[in-house]
């Protein structure tokens, strides 16, 4: 069965749609951050415009050229798509390149021994058609499977997969119909893989600037959110959490404690150390106050070595017992710095608690917890000092 379309024409079609895919995505980068699997995406898409162009000028220059070049360019493409989409999702790794690496080999080996032995379509249709679907199956299944991809992200993948069982019944038919394969013959089957590679590829295209867009957001605000030492809140998002938090609070009409945390000497241990073991003993302070804290607590640092936490909920007498056995729980801990040195420090813990109302300012809240951190620094260190519920005035 015969359609009414040019082959050859689809061909072209394809060819720019890789071209203007591949001008899109670098107008793209000269407005945001550099991305390594953009990099590999628009290398990809240089592959692709090179092999389609290849694959399309058969009969005007020599057929073998044609076959083998454009073909394994089409592999080394398929290669570079799926190493993008792997380094995107961060699962990009040595034991993939390897693997890649030889299934590219195997098939590129394959395409030429047909191509010398036999000069069969069909099966080169096949063997490139089983190739696609062994260097597309691990990243559609991360994309797919992955419990941080987004809805983009699965969106995209189940796309890809259209093109997946694209490419089987494409392998199956080409071993079934041999030479009606060949690349210029306008039977359904050509001319509809034709059609659905170029719908494939608009909309991959899209989806995958549109992936490394969200990825450039998410760690816009990630970086906004999260202290890049600690991997805990900002001052910024501490606030803000604990804005929202005393707001609920006061509408329950339940206690919040707010603790102000400061590592004693901390000014000795940087000159001691180095700032370098300072940074280590800042975040292993951090993972280990967190993990002495509520999923739902807020946790954030201030600047330095000072460090807020929010209990809501809880009243003075619990929040004396979390703010003593978090200062117990540093006071026995002991952190390697390198070069088999071993550092024991100490904290000062300020405290404040108060049943929130609509006029309780996270702010004074911050001013008297930092008052009474001072009283446990002029008290001797390493303490917990209250400011009691009737003195807070909030």
């Amino acid at each position: 069965m015969s359609l009414n379309f040019n082959v050859e024409t689809l061909i072209f079609t394809i060819v720019l749609g890789h071209l203007f895919s591949g001008i899109l995505g670098i107008a793209y980068m000269t407005q945001h951050k550099k991305d390594s699997s953009l990099y590999i995406f628009l290398f990809a898409r240089l592959f692709d415009t090179c092999a389609w162009t290849l694959l399309g000028m058969r009969g005007m220059i020599n057929t073998f050229v044609s076959i083998s070049i454009g073909n394994s360019f089409l592999v080394v493409a398929q290669v570079l798509q799926s190493t993008a989409f792997l380094s995107i999702k961060e699962r990009y790794s040595k034991v993939i390149k390897r693997r890649y690496f030889i299934i590219a080999a195997i098939s590129i080996i394959l395409l030429h021994l047909a191509l010398l032995l036999h000069d069969i379509a069909g099966i080169r249709v096949s063997i490139m058609s089983i190739s696609g679907v062994m260097l597309w199956f691990y990243p559609i299944y991360i994309l797919l499977t992955d419990k941080n991809s987004s809805v983009l992200q699965k969106t995209v993948a189940f796309i890809y997969t259209a093109e997946l069982l694209l490419l089987v019944v494409r392998g199956y038919m080409g071993f079934k119909l041999g030479e009606s394969m060949q690349l210029m013959t306008n039977n359904i089957y050509n001319v509809s893989f034709y059609i659905f590679l170029y719908l494939i590829m608009l909309i991959g295209n899209i989806g995958f600037i549109l992936i490394a867009k969200e990825k450039s957001d998410m760690e816009l605000v990630k970086v906004a959110t999260y202290d890049e030492l600690t991997d805990i809140f900002t001052r910024r998002e501490f606030l803000s959490q604990g804005k929202k938090s005393i707001a609920l609070y006061a509408r329950k009409r339940e206690p919040i404690s707010l603790f102000l945390i400061d590592l004693d000497n901390f000014k000795r241990i940087n000159d001691v150390y180095g700032h370098s073991a300072g940074d280590h003993i800042l975040k292993e302070f951090a993972m280990l106050i967190k993990g002495q804290l509520r999923q739902y607590d807020l946790f954030g640092r201030f600047g330095g070595e000072e460090f807020t936490v929010l209990l809501p909920g809880t009243g003075e007498g619990a929040a004396f017992e979390t703010a003593e056995r978090l200062r117990k729980a540093v006071e026995n801990a002991s952190i390697d710095v390198g070069a088999g040195q071993i550092v024991k420090f100490t904290i000062s813990i300020g405290m404040v608690t108060v049943t929130p109302d609509e006029n309780t300012s996270i702010y004074t809240l911050y001013k008297l917890s930092d008052d009474a951190l001072y009283a446990a620094k002029r008290n001797g260190r390493n303490r917990v000092e209250v400011v009691k519920s009737k003195d807070s005035g909030v």
